[in-house]
């Protein structure tokens, strides 16, 4: 994108930021919807589920006369852009490039994939092989760790892990 594109806030209907943002994107939107990782308990296992940081926004990227931004209003799963007074919201592009930065976009982008072998590198364990079970927030992991013939499930710092 050029120059003098904005970064624009989307007002969703609730719970649709996804299907808005598939929807955008089809039209040939650059549009960014920030994720995290949050964890729930469904039947007594915890899993983490990806989530919008913003519930009910998403941004995206366009020029002040585009004419994608008069087309919003009818795109599926949004409601229309976020204004202050007459002018539409304008996000700085310094803090929404931090956010892409930061943001766990898709599970794809996950360093870890349940079941895949690691291998612990400080620690009383180090040079010991185990499987990655989950994450644990955004720092720690959840990993089985073989001893004595037995799985014992270990948290752990992300960074005393590596890809085996």
């Amino acid at each position: 994108m050029d120059v003098s594109t904005q970064w624009y806030v989307v007002l969703t209907k609730p719970r649709q930021e996804q299907r808005a943002l598939e929807h955008l994107e089809q039209q040939g939107a650059c549009a960014f919807l920030p994720l995290f990782q949050r964890e729930h308990i469904t039947k007594g296992k915890r899993t983490l589920r990806a989530e919008p940081l913003f519930p009910g926004y998403l941004f995206l990227q366009s020029g002040p006369a585009d004419p994608l931004l008069s087309k919003i209003r009818s795109t599926l799963g949004a409601r229309g852009l976020l204004y202050f007074g007459t002018q539409p919201a304008v996000v700085s592009t310094l803090l929404v490039n931090d956010l892409q930065r930061r943001s766990l976009c898709n599970e794809n982008d996950a360093l870890y994939k349940e079941g895949q072998k690691v291998t612990l590198q400080s620690g009383p364990f180090k040079h010991y092989e185990a499987i990655f079970q989950e994450y644990d927030g955004a720092e720690r992991a959840v990993i089985l760790l073989s001893l004595l013939g037995q799985q014992s499930e270990l948290l752990v710092e992300l960074s005393e892990l590596l890809q085996a």
